[in-house]
């Protein structure tokens, strides 16, 4: 049964003022399905037309109650009001009622008897006449104005109620394969991180608060690394995603990064003593990763729309731009644009899913061309010995295509081919006959170690670390040689531990970070510049129209709004200097 073409046979008997054969589709369709929401509505136009004021509310209200949209329920609580108020009722009243002049249409001859001896107390009833036409007139027409909105709040209720349906859907077979636990509405995700609904959506959905502490640490091959960690609701969040859905799930067998079991020190081994080795290094590789990748990330998993959707905005980041504002440095919220942060519990392990297609398919042309492949976060590396070698230009060629057409870009600055008569490393180990860290390094760390013991921390630094920030370096990088020659880092480790120990460095503050500016900032300071130059909405309406092709400034996107607060600064400065 085709209840939808049942429906629209109603809708025209409907319109065509056939109400008894519309009553006979609409019952047909509730018969059949008493969830169906539209069939309520019309039920219930179709009743007030009959004046079935009784059944044409109780359908309204059961309406509103199926489709759960507050504002269709707000908009049929006021027609709910006015139903029965645009006709004159038949019924007789009860004796003691007043209001019988609704009742009986011939009740002004007896009134106008009592008008002509008491004109005082008794107006003309041709007044009252025109008074209660007056309110049949005008609730009539309010209650077609609140149909024809109704019709729409209905219209849209339906869509959402429809896409809402469409994205709780999700793929148990799937998820029970891979052990995932089954949360596929807010109200199941709440309750499985021990949040509340509110402080879920809150979580994913609030525009009022960046729910990040941003700062930079230094790149050990100079610049900086913008690190992104979470507040400790959203990180509680990140974690519980982590450890019940994404630790589940495989990454493919060239990551080395971030998987159990496999480590700096594997990724080498698979490029050991080989001829030549090739080192690739993704550009910007957390950035690049997009809210929209990593919501696939989820559905990819079986999850429905819904799910996805709120994991994805829980596990990304909107995008900072620094700019400079009144001599001070700001940084800009796009909230549209969402990017994989660093700093993140779950951003690693997101990163390896994304890039499971990465590896597969630099892995088939590895194997092509007779090359080893592994990555690690992301550095890339190939390695191969023999006729092999012939094919490092294909490999090149291939390698910028795939990551191209997987929306990553490649570092050209830092990509390297390694010849056995050189050094070969792979993520900072040597890997010609045997892993190991370059005798240079050893050495200077070494002394390092030696000067931080004897003379303290002061003018100090590892690699790209100074002051504070020293102490973390090093215990970092004697764990590094640990896992790379144990019997090496053991020693490393316990001078590192009596330099802990000496010193004990106190928590210095960050230094002041660059402060953060919404779009509704920017149009409160341009709000203020046209203020100053006494503009009426209307001047500022036809300014905006004739100069910028827009009718307000909430059309304008962020770089568009900075351009006019500068445009406004320079013009009210240079009005300053003529005055």
């Amino acid at each position: 049964m085709d209840l939808d073409e049942i429906l629209k046979n109603g809708i025209e008997y409907y319109w065509e003022k056939s109400y008894e054969q519309a009553i006979e589709c609409f019952n047909q369709i509730i018969s059949f399905n008493p969830n169906y929401a539209k069939a309520y509505h019309y039920r219930a136009l179709v009743r007030r037309r009959q004046r079935d004021d009784k059944g044409a509310r109780e359908d309204l209200v059961q309406a509103a109650s199926l489709l759960g949209d507050r504002e269709y329920t707000a908009m049929s609580q006021k027609m709910l009001k006015l139903i029965g108020c645009d006709y004159r009722h038949k019924s007789p009243p009860r004796e003691d009622d007043f209001d019988f002049i609704f009742y009986d249409e011939n009740w002004y001859s007896d009134y106008d008897e009592l008008s002509e001896m008491f004109p005082e107390e008794f107006p003309p009833s041709w007044e009252y006449e025109v008074d209660i036409l007056d309110g049949i007139a005008y609730a009539g027409e309010e209650l077609d104005r609140l149909e024809t909105w109704l019709f729409k709040k209905l219209e849209r209720a339906c869509y959402i109620q429809k896409k809402r349906a469409i994205n709780a859907k999700f793929d148990e077979k799937r998820l029970r394969e891979n052990n995932l636990p089954l949360c596929n509405s807010h109200e199941e995700i709440a309750a499985a991180i021990g949040i509340s609904i509110a402080g879920l959506r809150w979580l994913a959905y609030s525009q009022k608060k960046y729910h990040y502490t941003h700062f930079k640490i230094p790149k050990k091959t100079g610049g900086e690394r913008n690190i992104s960690t979470p507040i400790p609701l959203l990180k509680k969040a990140q974690n519980w995603i982590l450890n019940n859905i994404l630790i589940k799930i495989q990454p493919h067998d060239a990551a080395h990064g971030f998987c159990t079991e496999r480590s700096i020190v594997t990724n080498a081994q698979l490029h050991l003593g080989k001829e030549v080795i090739i080192n690739i290094d993704l550009k910007d590789f957390f950035p690049s990763i997009s809210y929209k990748r990593v919501k696939g990330v989820f559905q990819s998993f079986g999850y429905s729309k819904t799910a996805s959707i709120i994991f994805g905005l829980i596990c990304t980041a909107p995008k900072l731009k620094e700019i400079k504002l009144d001599e001070k440095l700001h940084q800009l919220l796009s909230w549209k644009e969402r990017y994989l942060p660093q700093g993140s519990p779950s951003s690693p392990a997101i990163s390896n899913l994304v890039c499971r297609r990465l590896d597969s398919r630099l892995t088939e042309i590895a194997v092509k061309y007779g090359f080893n492949y592994t990555r690690y976060a992301d550095d890339l590396t190939f390695s191969a010995s023999g006729d092999s070698l012939r094919n490092i230009s294909h490999i090149l060629k291939d390698t910028r295509l795939i990551v191209r057409l997987q929306d990553f870009e490649i570092n050209e600055n830092k990509t390297r081919i390694m010849r056995k008569s050189r050094r070969q490393e792979v993520t900072g180990i040597v890997v010609n006959s045997e892993l190991n860290i370059s005798r240079e390094t050893l050495k200077r760390f070494r002394a390092t170690l030696y000067n931080l013991e004897k003379d303290g921390l002061e003018n100090r630094h590892w690699r790209n670390s100074q002051g504070g920030d020293i102490i973390a370096s090093i215990e970092g990088f004697a764990n590094f040689v640990s896992m790379v020659n144990p019997q090496k880092g053991a020693k490393f480790q316990q001078q590192v531990t009596r330099i802990k120990e000496k010193y004990k460095p106190k928590k210095t503050q960050n230094s002041l970070a660059p402060q953060l500016i919404t779009k509704s900032d920017i149009i409160a300071l341009i709000n203020d510049d046209i203020r100053k130059l006494h503009w009426s909405n209307r001047d500022r309406r036809i300014y905006l129209r004739q100069v910028y092709g827009k009718q307000s400034l909430q059309q304008f996107t962020e770089e568009e709004l900075l351009k006019v607060q500068n445009h406004f600064c320079s013009f009210l400065d240079a009005l300053s200097q003529k005055i």
